[in-house]
């Protein structure tokens, strides 16, 4: 028997969805600090890791994590990728997303990043290069979600 090739089909696909997360008692008090306009991690007390966002386990030697501590909001950039595309409910592209492991951290916190030069030809790495040192900048209405900080902004 022959088959005859058939050409592949894309089909358009929009999902909207919404569902509400129960965010549990770690996650919870972490997003109830942002409303505060404080950055809280949390420590295990056998390795001394911080992990910001809070976990409520550690993530190396697997011991509950039992300590918390306010951090400065400031810290180094690691690494950051630029989105040139956008999506429904996000920033206007092109927007930087960077790593930020802030002060006293063992982790990194995921976020946006201001200070990038996204005129035709500008070289976005040389506005961030590895090091550079960011602090938090806060949403002037807060609700308890990550967006309560806005952003993160190179330290002049």
């Amino acid at each position: 028997m022959t088959t005859t090739p058939i050409t592949p089909i894309t089909q358009a696909v929009h999902w909207d969805l919404h569902y509400d997360i129960h965010l549990g008692q770690t996650w919870s008090r972490f997003m109830d600090g942002l409303r505060q306009g404080k950055i809280l991690a949390n420590e295990c007390g056998s390795c001394e890791r911080v992990f910001v966002p809070p976990q409520d386990y550690c993530e190396s030697c697997f011991e509950k994590t039992d300590g918390w501590r306010e951090l400065s909001g400031e810290g180094t950039l690691e690494v950051f990728t630029v989105a040139w595309h956008g999506f429904t409910g996000g920033p206007k592209p092109p927007y930087a997303i960077g790593g930020v492991r802030l002060d006293g951290a063992s982790t990194l916190l995921m976020h946006w990043i201001t200070g990038v030069d996204f005129t035709p030809g500008a070289d976005v790495r040389a506005a961030l290069p590895f090091g550079t040192r960011v602090r938090a900048v806060w949403a002037p209405e807060r609700t308890g979600s990550i967006l309560d900080i806005a952003h993160f902004e190179p330290i002049e």
